[in-house]
């Protein structure tokens, strides 16, 4: 057999044989079979062998710790309304004389209401994605139907603690909101949320803080959910200088260290879990979210006299971005402001206003950094918009340190301190054809409801220690290309 013409032994194949033959190992799309890493439009993929392994690099449900522990309970209505029993009566002496009336004492209710509010994402795969066996997926609908819920959990779990509707009046109200609301002007207000000033959460602050949970008649086993940052840290110091007794797992392998799963309080036991949703946002975004409110025009910065203010005297770079219902806006700058000492930072925006109220800021989000890079700043705070006026002064008082971190300490009693109330379960609803792209909603209606915020302690600024990930919750970590639903992949 003759290897040197092909058409000798082998059969004839002519030029539109050979075309055809290379257009049914592709999609029909024109240009490169393989992409470069700038198509997005699913060409073909080079054969391989077609494991259904998705190497997963983002959040799985183990992650959504509060989702996973809080009790879920069904809702009867959009407004649920409920009965707070703060009391069995007053202070008063019990004794009576014979064949006389105790003195009357009543219980003491609170009404309270809260709204179901409507979570949901819309996604979407086409129609070819559907048809091709895709490496590592399968299933396309299927696949994005969990990747779609898993990304909507994800956004729940954080606002179960930080959820503010003074902010977004579409957003639940979290954890922090409501223990802020309930404890402001009371005389124990610093005991529920508790200002660590940057250091680090110690044995000692525990021990506070399980005693005022107990001390409000909470139980003996209680949450501590914190990020993996705090968690190392309060380890770290848990060993001390000097070291502690290490731990020796002696089995087919040994491993030797000090981990601490938990703390073991006077008033309570305290179980750690760790939850990647508490980790603080970084630097602001570098191009404004699509459909977000345009950014301020302008942003100016003058330090004001204060003696109540907590700022530390320097020279800071302010960035503020405006906020809707869609997303968030690129940063404006304030330049350099020099502070000193019992000063406090006045920053003036022209507010964002718009006649379509999807356009318009319903908040305004402050970085605080030391450089004029908006990337070398870090999130402070966000502030409601004022709803009247032309500008917006916003005030940084010191309160709020950038780049530190919330833990929350949690009596997690379903009936009488928290629970997630929900008007229907998780559901995917589809959405009608317009095109070649099949779209579904995935949906979920329901609130936060803290019945006894004083079986809960907010620990706010607690400092970190060593060196922190810097993983983006959200974002691709291939970089800020987008793929759509597969990244090409070439050689």
């Amino acid at each position: 057999m003759d290897f040197t013409n092909l058409q000798d032994g082998f059969g004839q194949m002519t030029q539109a044989d050979l075309e055809a033959l290379v257009k049914a190992m592709g999609t029909g799309t024109p240009g490169a079979a393989y992409g470069d890493g700038s198509f997005g439009d699913m060409s073909a993929i080079r054969p391989q062998s077609l494991e259904t392994t998705l190497r997963v690099v983002t959040a799985k449900e183990e992650h959504l710790s509060l989702w996973r522990n809080i009790t879920k309970k069904g809702a009867d209505s959009t407004v649920e309304e409920f009965n707070v029993l703060d009391s069995y009566g007053s202070d008063g002496d019990p004794f009576i004389v014979e064949g006389g009336r105790p003195i009357e004492r009543n219980s003491n209710y609170i009404r309270q209401a809260g709204f179901v509010k409507f979570m949901g994402v819309t996604r979407g795969t086409t129609l070819p994605a559907q048809l091709v066996n895709t490496v590592g997926v399968g299933d396309a609908v299927a696949s994005e139907t969990r990747n779609g819920t898993m990304w909507l959990l994800q956004q729940l779990n954080k606002n179960l603690y930080f959820g503010d509707s003074s902010k977004n009046p579409l957003a639940i109200d979290g954890i922090l909101p409501q223990v802020k609301k309930f404890v402001f002007g009371k005389p124990y207000a610093t005991q529920h949320i508790i200002d660590m000033r940057g250091k680090p959460l110690s044995e000692e602050i525990l021990e506070d803080a399980a005693t005022i949970i107990s001390d409000n008649y909470g139980g003996a086993l209680l949450q501590l959910y914190l990020t993996n940052q705090v968690h190392k840290d309060f380890s770290k110091l848990f060993v001390g200088p000097a070291g502690r007794q290490r731990i020796v797992d002696i089995g087919s392998n040994v491993r030797m260290g000090q981990p601490v799963r938990g703390y073991a309080a006077n008033a309570a036991n305290i179980d750690f879990t760790p939850d990647r949703f508490l980790k603080p946002e970084g630097a602001p975004k570098q191009v404004g979210q699509k459909d977000a409110p345009g950014a301020p025009a302008t942003a100016t910065a003058e330090g004001k006299a204060d003696t109540s203010s907590k700022l530390e005297a320097g020279t800071y770079f302010y960035f503020v971005s405006s906020k809707g219902e869609a997303g968030e806006s690129a940063p404006v700058s304030t330049g350099a402001v020099a502070v000193a000492a019992g000063q406090k930072v006045e920053i003036t925006i022209p507010r964002v206003v718009h006649g379509d109220p999807k356009l318009a800021a319903k908040s305004y989000k402050v970085y605080r950094g030391y450089y004029s890079d908006p990337q070398r700043a870090e999130f402070m705070t966000e502030f409601t918009d004022a709803g009247t006026g032309t500008n917006q002064v916003l005030i940084d008082n010191g309160e709020d340190i950038p780049g530190t971190e919330y833990c929350f300490l949690i009596d997690n009693d379903g009936d009488d301190v928290l629970a997630f109330k929900k008007l229907a379960d998780l559901m995917r609803v589809p959405l009608g054809l317009v095109d070649t792209t099949s779209k579904f909603m995935i949906l979920l209606f329901g609130m936060l409801q803290v019945y006894n915020p004083r079986r809960i302690v907010v620990f706010k600024n607690v400092g970190k220690l060593g060196v922190n990930s810097n993983r983006e919750l959200y974002d691709p970590s291939y970089g800020a290309e987008s793929y759509g639903t597969i990244k090409p992949v070439h050689s």
